[in-house]
């Protein structure tokens, strides 16, 4: 599918249906053009690690669509498209989002367990409860000295050495979060599109 083809459906689609059919259903740019025909192995070896069903995993980024959907931080309302790999300075990271209520509850623990979130300091501790009460971990936001558990770890590790880019793992609560998200983007670049 080409960006065109992509910003066509996003007119002519309600953005529930876009995240159905192209964020959900569709299959992997990364599995589709560059680790050829690798993507059930690639998912249900997460699964297996992460303890999860195959299909509470789905790839996301660019490296789903062969394009970021992300909107440029500096020009609001903005979105570049940039493309898969585009960077010739680094390889752009493989995004994958876990919906897992389990796994999610589970890290939530070992960071309460880690840390007392009342008297404990960390940088970005507001973005997290922000990102917490949308039901989603963001790695990033996380304190730089907290490690997810072992299976987390170790997935990460495994896929950055055999493929040679970052693998991000990021964590929903449930379906309805990781919708929603996706939902409230596709509706931005609906209305990019439109104006």
């Amino acid at each position: 599918m080409s960006l065109e083809e992509f910003k066509r459906s996003c007119i002519d689609l309600k953005a529930d249906e876009v995240v159905e059919r192209f964020l959900i259903e569709r299959s992997a740019y990364f599995f589709d053009y560059v680790q050829t025909g690798k993507e059930y192995e690639f998912k249900k070896d997460i699964a297996s690690i992460l303890n999860v069903h195959i299909r509470d995993l789905v790839i996301v980024g660019s490296g789903k669509l062969g394009f970021s959907l992300k909107p440029d931080e500096s020009n609001v309302g903005y979105y570049p498209f940039r493309a898969f790999d585009a960077n010739r300075d680094k390889k752009s990271d493989l995004d994958i989002a876990v919906i897992s209520s389990y796994l999610f509850d589970s890290e939530i623990q070992n960071l309460y367990n880690h840390t007392d979130y009342s008297k404990t300091y960390w940088q970005n501790r507001n973005s997290f409860a922000k990102y917490i009460l949308k039901g989603r971990i963001a790695i990033r936001f996380l304190p730089t000295e907290f490690k997810f558990t072992k299976a987390v770890r170790e997935a990460q590790e495994k896929y950055r050495m055999e493929f040679g880019r970052e693998i991000n793992i990021e964590i929903y609560k449930s379906w309805y979060f990781f919708e929603t998200y996706h939902r409230q983007n596709i509706k931005g670049i609906q209305i990019n599109l439109i104006a």
